[in-house]
């Protein structure tokens, strides 16, 4: 692993109380902690005083950039590196953890052996050369994992399974507010008629973001 990650990605739209418990269980070095903040409350001091990050940032986002895009922006944002990490804002790190995931390899999709196997992973460089980004037209969020393992293994993928104990509490974002749930069943629908579409039509494409799909599964209102 080089003795330190390059990089580690976290979006978060609430429940920062999580994510300051996930930033804590950090005991591995990081070059670049990068907050992805979609729902703009998180606070400045949050990464100044951590002994083994590098370099924090945290991007105040006006409204919800949604999973997609905010995982694509953080590969975006590290172009030179040779891998990407990336991690849930609800979910934390046991000791040994991070260790275990840096040792992701290049030409491959590391995921976590642990149910939502999503929740902390890594994409090597050779895997976005050859199935690029995630499909921002997931928006904001559900699917957009789905969609693009079934497009590497299509293109022949390593997608390797590796133990990384950590800790979840699942599904936070929707749970802590009741006009979530009530929108995420409008986008939740959308998002797997649009999922199953692709499938259907055997389409391995990257996808795209578009604007009706982002007013129809809206979470948020119109300023």
């Amino acid at each position: 692993g080089g003795l330190m990650l390059p990089n580690l990605i976290i979006p978060v739209l609430n429940r920062y109380d999580l994510l300051k418990r996930m930033v804590y269980s950090i005991d591995y070095p990081i070059r670049d902690v990068l907050i992805i903040d979609n729902g703009g409350q998180c606070s400045d001091r949050l990464l100044k005083k951590h002994p083994l990050i590098e370099r924090g940032h945290i991007l105040r986002m006006p409204s919800n950039l949604g999973v997609a895009a905010s995982w694509n922006l953080g590969i975006k944002l590290f172009p030179h590196d040779d891998r990407w990490f990336f991690a849930s804002n609800d979910m934390f790190y046991m000791p040994g953890a991070l260790e275990k995931l840096s040792e992701a390899r290049r030409q491959d999709i590391t995921l976590s052996d642990m149910f939502p196997f999503w929740h902390t992973f890594a994409l090597g460089e050779e895997v976005v050369r050859r199935v690029g980004l995630f499909d921002e037209a997931l928006y904001p969020a559900y699917f957009e994992d789905n969609d693009y393992e079934r497009r590497a293994k299509h293109l022949g993928v390593d997608i390797r399974s590796v133990s990384i104990p950590t800790g979840h509490d699942n599904s936070s974002t929707i749970g802590a507010d009741r006009g979530l749930r009530e929108k995420n069943a409008v986008s939740y629908q959308n998002n797997a008629i649009y999922y199953n579409n692709k499938m259907a039509q055997r389409n391995y494409c990257q996808g795209a973001w578009s604007l009706k799909r982002r007013r129809d599964n809206a979470w948020d209102s119109p300023r």
